[in-house]
């Protein structure tokens, strides 16, 4: 009998500092989440990743096509690929709420105007699609002006819809 008391009280203890744990550990998921990021805050940081990739990978095409880096087919290729396929994924960087976002340097008038931002993203995703076939030939004379259009479609929408860096 003195044995199973014993064990009673290892159970009344051992279920005291479980429960004390899981109040610590509530007050701590409070405030973790009283501190987290707002749901607008994690898609500008989205969008602005996509975009960083974007201009990782544009940005060598960019120096080929203007004769700053020597043209290489084989990189063309790869980094127009990736500017294609991310140029697809942009548009989902911008859902309602975004817009009140930390760090954002999106213009409101992506969320008021926004058939004529889906009309310059699709522009975009047309000519990176371009670029990709362009830079898939391996011929410096049809990757350029392809890259020129890339670019431009780019920087239209960047002085439309963008504030300055």
């Amino acid at each position: 009998m003195f044995n199973g008391m014993k064990t009673t009280a290892m159970c009344q203890r051992t279920a005291a500092m479980a429960a004390g744990l899981l109040v610590g550990l509530g007050g701590a998921a409070y405030s973790v989440a009283a501190d987290a990021p707002s749901i607008g805050d994690l898609q500008v940081k989205y969008r602005q990743a996509m975009y960083t990739v974007m201009a990782g990978n544009f940005a060598p095409l960019g120096a080929m096509a203007a004769g700053k880096a020597p043209f290489d087919a084989k990189e063309a290729q790869k980094r127009a690929d990736r500017v294609a396929f991310v140029s697809n994924m942009l548009n989902e960087g911008f859902p309602p709420g975004s817009d009140k976002g930390k760090g954002t340097r999106a213009k409101p008038e992506i969320w008021t105007n926004r058939a004529e931002f889906d009309r310059l993203m699709q522009d975009l995703q047309k000519q990176t699609a371009a670029l990709a076939a362009a830079a898939k030939t391996g011929d410096e004379a049809k990757f350029k002006p392809a890259a020129a259009a890339a670019g431009k479609a780019c920087k239209t929408c960047h002085d439309k819809f963008k504030t300055e860096d």
